[in-house]
């Protein structure tokens, strides 16, 4: 028979000092120490924050006494890492979605984020990899324009994993191949190389992830990234 335990304060830093987060009722220690599986184990690829009020503390080590990194605001999204236990609670490695500093924070604090479509994506993206092989969902034309001359179309090719998570390969204006990686359905950054670094930009507009690189526009809708 299960038997609910007296209620359990939990206990985080907020603004520098310590503060109830939440009341939660535990059945047993072992349940407060399970641990969260990896993605590569069929967990999520990402974690919303969960706190109910103010910040979780993202610490250099899985430890209360660990150096804090970062301060995450409710509903943050974060990469997946991996989790393990650690006095006695489970804690997961984690980075912001889009990148910041990596560290650890407390599992119990963590909910599995869901994706553009609403569901929850889990298992390993494969899609930067099946992109490399030339191995893609689709392929077509997406509109493409240089700062000074006339608007353009410019080939693209995309290789999905499910959840927003996708990397679009476009052929640029200057003849390039250029991958473009998306998580959940957020543009975060592009593939370079020491011979080609451009600077790169995102803004949405409509149902449309207009990226920059360098003085360079290129359109891409959600139905290229998320399928349908």
């Amino acid at each position: 028979m299960t038997h609910v335990l007296p209620a359990l304060a939990l206990l985080f830093v907020l603004n520098g000092t310590f503060a109830q987060a939440a009341t939660l009722p535990a059945t047993n220690d072992s349940a407060s120490r399970e641990v969260p599986p990896a993605p590569e184990e069929g967990g999520p690829r990402n974690w919303r924050v969960a706190t109910l009020t103010g910040s979780l503390n993202l610490r250099a080590s899985p430890s209360t006494t660990a150096t804090i990194l970062a301060r995450y605001a409710p509903n943050t999204l974060l990469d997946n890492l991996g989790c393990l236990a650690a006095e006695g609670r489970a804690w997961c490695d984690v980075q912001a979605l889009g990148g910041g500093p990596r560290g650890y924070v407390a599992a119990e604090f963590l909910q599995p984020a869901r994706a553009p479509h609403g569901a929850i994506s889990r298992g390993p993206d494969d899609s930067a990899q099946r992109a490399g092989n030339g191995d893609f969902d689709a392929t077509g034309r997406l509109r493409c324009h240089r700062a000074g001359a006339p608007g353009d179309w410019c080939a693209f090719g995309v290789a999905r994993s499910g959840g927003g998570y996708a990397t679009v390969v476009v052929e640029t204006l200057d003849g390039r191949s250029q991958g473009i990686y998306f998580r959940m359905g957020r543009a975060i950054g592009t593939a370079t190389s020491q011979v080609y670094h451009p600077e790169f930009r995102a803004e949405r507009e409509g149902d449309t992830t207009v990226i920059y690189l360098d003085n360079d526009r290129y359109e891409i809708p959600d139905a290229i990234v998320l399928g349908g």
